[in-house]
């Protein structure tokens, strides 16, 4: 999931920017994959939430932080 930029290489800085402009893009992608899984979790009750080992607070701040 995560690049990694071999230390004996180096990179132009074109290369670097493209590289770290990549990730930013899928960690983005990723970010709203997580806000809609907190928001369908969200409406499970907070007994269904507690049987998966999941606190309704960690939902609501989780969907706070990638929106």
């Amino acid at each position: 999931m995560f690049d990694v930029i071999p230390p004996t290489k180096h990179l132009h800085p074109s290369e670097s920017a493209l590289l770290l402009f990549d990730r930013a893009m899928r960690i983005r992608a990723i970010s709203a994959d997580i806000v809609r899984a907190a928001q369908y979790l969200n409406a499970y009750s907070d007994q269904e939430l507690s049987e998966l080992g999941i606190n309704r607070s960690d939902l609501e701040d989780t969907i706070r932080r990638y929106i």
